[in-house]
């Protein structure tokens, strides 16, 4: 049975307030527009059925430890902040009448959300809609289906009696609601892994291609439905947060005054909830001042498998209680400080590498780099070292605690001449053999460091030029981009060259020319990005954390736990490298791949 962690790439920001949190935070500011927003509100409470109610009301875990409470304000003209809270959010899928599918809806979407003022921080726990459950009344089915049977109060039982964890508060979004608020917002951009198609279904049609493009209120709908490859509802999933996570990354771009009124009516026109006006502009104010790093994801561990021809997620009691667990514990600070590849240590580092590069001195050794120097990209710039001499690196990651000095080369049983010359590449002296590693394995301390100019003019001088991957498809991509071209010298292990393509981010706009390349996961329906554009103020040029390259700052998008991509502008290139849909790649690898891009070559080289 294969083992998934079902968290691996959900929801990462609180589903409802992060996208809409300001918009909310303007309406309750502005006196004039606050009873119309509670008549808003009290439309969607209309909605909520009375079994629903009493379903919150019903308190049948033992796992739920007491409510922390919430914090106290200290101005009177500000909202209070919100008690502690479970929520529930649903997201309900109707069909058209008379089709194959259930007309009055699906829970294709279950995620829980812990709202704790009193520790300041906000967890998420996704439930697999195939997970194996009892559903009071009707026996063992997928826990969607308890939608189906009984409604969201059927729902609402089945996930506190299965999972353990009380219910304060409900919302549930009707998926097509997507439509009609990104029509509000005058389309969403989105950053699209590859080409889209599906012509299967009349309610399903989609062809949406690869690239950073703005997608209207119908195609944005379809993307967000869309399971018809490898990634079944996984994918499905993930995409429905890249979506919210778009919306709210632009919502401090847009116009909020013109927009705030439908903005509200096609959101509560498709949202029913019991929580209050006055719940949600506290929600929402909070929320708004609530740091990312405070935001995290707890996650089921399970084995999937058939059951008399079905498949199923099928966790134990242990594993539950495990999540459960984990959902009301705080995040941990990350130990490796986001300070940048040349901001000092607590002692200010000494470069290890004080010789050259020598090109092939390392070919055919396979080795892995781990970052434990507490300073974010010098991984990738130590990967980038290893890889033009030569070496095969398998895997670039973070530490999550610092290792003092240089580091160390740990090596296994066989490869310790391999491990010397690596060494003796890095400046790092000391090696250990250990059974843990596959080849070789780097892990650089505290005092290592690499200068992005060690990769630049001072490797150039020395006859080291690095070798543009797959350069005969990016030299035919020159061909039909309008401006000159920089291509990745590294390419992570099991990602290769998939499709390439030239267009306009905003068709019409002949200001907004771009180029997509993909390289495709070797194991999976998974693609990594490359992208460069001439309009170098587009969306997604968001904050982040930054980190100094050789000439340029490259800015890291996403969480503490999951990059989603990395921007930086470059001789007039707005340039960036998306992760994948399930953010398989951490900030060293895609800082790696982002630093290793250089100058296209003439097609005649």
């Amino acid at each position: 049975m294969k083992v998934l962690s079902f968290m691996k790439a959900r929801w990462k920001k609180i589903v409802l307030w992060s996208a809409v949190g300001l918009v909310v935070a303007i309406v309750a500011a502005v006196g004039g527009f606050y009873l119309w927003f509670h008549g808003q509100v009290s439309g969607a409470n209309s909605r909520v059925s009375p079994d629903v109610v009493a379903a919150l009301k019903e308190t049948t875990s033992t796992t739920a430890p007491a409510a922390a409470g919430a914090a106290a304000t200290t101005t009177s003209t500000l909202p209070e902040s919100p008690d502690s809270m479970n929520i529930v959010l649903l997201g309900y899928d109707k069909r058209p009448e008379g089709s194959a599918e259930v007309t009055e809806g699906r829970s294709d979407t279950i995620i829980l959300v812990h709202i704790d003022p009193g520790q300041d921080f906000v967890s998420m726990l996704s439930i697999p809609r195939d997970m194996l459950a009892d559903i009071p009344g009707y026996g063992l089915y997928k826990i969607n289906g308890a939608y189906a049977f009984g409604g969201a109060a059927l729902l609402i039982r089945t996930i506190q009696s299965e999972v353990g964890v009380d219910l304060d508060h409900y919302i549930a979004l009707n998926l097509q609601g997507f439509q009609a608020l990104t029509d509000a917002l005058g389309g969403v951009y989105m950053d699209i892994d590859r080409h889209y198609l599906n012509q299967t279904l009349p309610w399903e049609h989609l062809d949406v291609p690869a690239g950073y493009q703005l997608l209207n209120g119908a195609n944005a709908l379809d993307y967000v439905r869309f399971r018809h490859d490898d990634n079944i509802d996984f994918g499905r999933m993930a995409r429905q947060q890249q979506f919210i996570t778009a919306v709210r990354e632009q919502a401090l771009g847009w116009n909020l005054t013109l927009r705030v009124p439908s903005l509200i009516k096609a959101l509560f026109s498709n949202l029913d909830t019991d929580l209050s006006a006055n719940d949600i502009i506290k929600l929402a104010y909070w929320a708004m001042k609530l740091d990312g790093t405070r935001i995290k994801q707890a996650e089921i561990k399970a084995k999937t498998g058939m059951i008399h021809g079905a498949f199923f997620v099928q966790p134990t009691d242990e594993e539950l209680a495990a999540a459960v667990q984990d959902f009301y514990t705080p995040p941990v600070p990350a130990a490796v400080a986001a300070a940048g590849a040349l901001a000092p240590a607590a002692t200010t580092p000494v470069p290890a590498t004080t010789t050259t590069l020598t090109a092939g001195q390392l070919r055919g050794l396979k080795v892995d780099v781990v970052n434990a120097t507490g300073r974010l990209g010098q991984g990738a710039l130590a990967a980038l070292w290893l890889d033009r001499q030569g070496a095969r690196v398998t895997g670039v990651t973070e530490a999550v605690q610092t290792v003092p000095g240089l580091g160390e080369v740990q090596y296994r049983s066989g490869r310790s001449r391999a491990a010397e010359s690596i060494g003796q590449s890095l400046g790092i002296v000391q090696t250990t053999q250990s059974p843990g590693v596959n080849e070789v394995t780097v892990v650089l301390g505290t005092s290592f460091q690499i200068a992005p100019s060690q990769l630049g003019a001072a490797a150039l001088s020395a006859g080291v030029t690095p070798s543009v991957r797959d350069l005969a498809d990016w030299q035919r991509l020159t061909k039909t981009a309008p401006f000159t071209l920089i291509a990745p010298s590294y390419v992570p292990e099991g990602f290769t060259y998939s499709f390439q393509r030239s267009y306009q981010i905003v068709p019409g706009r002949t200001d907004t020319p771009a180029i997509r390349v993909g390289y495709r996961s070797e194991d999976q329906d998974l693609y990594l990005g490359v992208s460069e554009s001439t309009w170098t103020e587009a969306p997604l040029a968001s904050p982040g954390i930054q980190v100094a390259g050789d000439g340029v700052v490259f800015t890291i998008v996403g969480s503490s736990t999951r990059v989603d991509h990395i921007w930086w502008v470059e001789d007039g290139l707005l340039c960036w490298i998306s992760n994948t849909l399930f953010g398989d790649l951490d900030r060293e690898q895609l800082l790696a791949v982002a630093m290793s891009m250089v100058s296209l070559p003439p097609a005649s080289q």
